[in-house]
């Protein structure tokens, strides 16, 4: 999935309103920020599948056996959450360390349903999941976007006022995010591959969209 993860965070938010919604969103996003840099370094690799293309969205083999492991998205949570802790002067409770690793473990659960069998529960499992959504492009779509919308309700209704000081004085901010957000979705849904080059151009497009998106959706709180 892809503006789907975000939804974790921003669901997390109410509950924890004194971790940044950067943060937070972050967090859903992790596994995929850890792939993207893992790849980097040929730790993980993805690579664009001809064969894939006529099939649906996001047209690529993947080998991301740390990144994309259950296991793997909970020890990427709890490290966010510890380097959390070890660079605010805010206190941090137990509680917010709890939503810091659930949101990076929430990938998993969203993970299920939309990619095909390339995920795991640990990495060195032989067995791989996936129930191939992302072969129905325009399912994928609407889903992501259901998803992501009902997080970012959940945020607007139920947060704390003081963490909605962004899109509170600032008057378009908050549909100007949303779309943002749904036309990224539909430029991973309906969109197609720029080159053939993963390594050093897919993945660095990916990554700074992520982070970009992770940015923009602190700007509402602030």
């Amino acid at each position: 999935m892809w503006i789907a993860h975000y939804a974790s965070g921003l669901i997390a938010k109410p509950f924890v309103p004194g971790v940044p919604l950067s943060l937070l969103t972050l967090a859903g996003a992790l596994p995929d920020v850890s792939f993207l840099t893992l790849q980097f370094f040929g730790i993980e690799t993805f690579n664009l599948d001809q064969s894939l293309v006529p099939r649906g969205c996001f047209p690529y083999s993947n080998d991301y056996p740390y990144s994309h492991s259950l296991l793997g998205m909970t020890l990427a949570g709890v490290l966010l959450s510890v380097i959390y802790r070890q660079s605010t002067s805010a206190p941090v409770t137990l509680k917010d360390q709890v939503a810091i690793v659930a949101a990076s473990m929430s990938h998993f659960l969203l993970e299920w349903p939309s990619h095909r069998e390339d995920i795991k529960i640990t990495p060195h499992d032989s067995y791989q999941l996936g129930a191939g959504m992302f072969d129905h492009t325009a399912v994928t779509f609407f889903v992501e976007c259901a998803i992501f919308l009902a997080g970012l309700w959940i945020y607007t209704s139920l947060a704390p006022m003081s963490t909605k000081t962004g899109y509170k004085t600032h008057k378009n901010r908050l549909l100007g995010i949303a779309l943002f957000m749904v036309g990224a979705q539909a430029h991973f849904s309906f969109g197609s591959a720029p080159t053939t080059n993963t390594r050093w151009v897919h993945a660095p497009l990916f990554l700074g969209q992520v982070l970009a998106s992770c940015w923009l959706l602190g700007k509402l709180e602030s």
